[in-house]
């Protein structure tokens, strides 16, 4: 049985009330011209910056969107555990907050950069000859995703 349709920060939720289990469930549908301008912006970043992959999560490792990426849900499960202990590194040794990670590995480079609140852009790229300009590509990108309703 239909309840109430309620709309709150671009997302429509659906509540339906099953009479036989007395259970409340909740179905959220995100607001589609939002999520095609996340999608969008990302594509951008990856044409500017010639990354090769890129993926938007939030902090529980969840996957919000991703691009030319294989097993993004596994990717971003761990993602977020490399940035939940690098947050919870640096707040041990009163360095701060964490803003931006960046990995060096054998084939290129992944840099993290947070969006807002415990949103995360994770880039990767084949080629860290261009480091600073990926870095600070990766951060004006995370400002502008943060403008978002549904990463804010």
């Amino acid at each position: 049985m239909l309840v109430k349709i309620n709309t709150c920060l671009d997302r429509k939720a659906i509540f339906l009330t099953n009479r036989h289990q007395n259970k409340l469930i909740l179905t959220v549908f995100l607001n589609p011209t939002n999520m095609t301008e996340i999608t969008s912006t990302l594509n951008n970043f990856l044409v500017t910056t010639k990354s090769s992959a890129a993926l938007i999560i939030n902090g529980k490792g969840k996957l919000i969107t991703s691009l030319e990426i294989d097993y993004a849900d596994s990717v971003a499960a761990m993602s977020a555990a490399i940035l939940s202990m690098s947050e919870k590194f640096l707040i041990d040794l009163d360095k701060g907050v964490l803003k931006q990670l960046f990995l060096k590995t054998s084939e290129g480079v992944v840099i993290g950069n947070k969006i807002s609140g415990t949103n995360f852009i994770i880039a990767f790229s084949k080629d860290g000859s261009n480091l600073g300009l990926l870095m600070r590509s990766t951060d004006e990108v995370a400002t502008e995703l943060s403008k978002n309703s549904l990463l804010k």
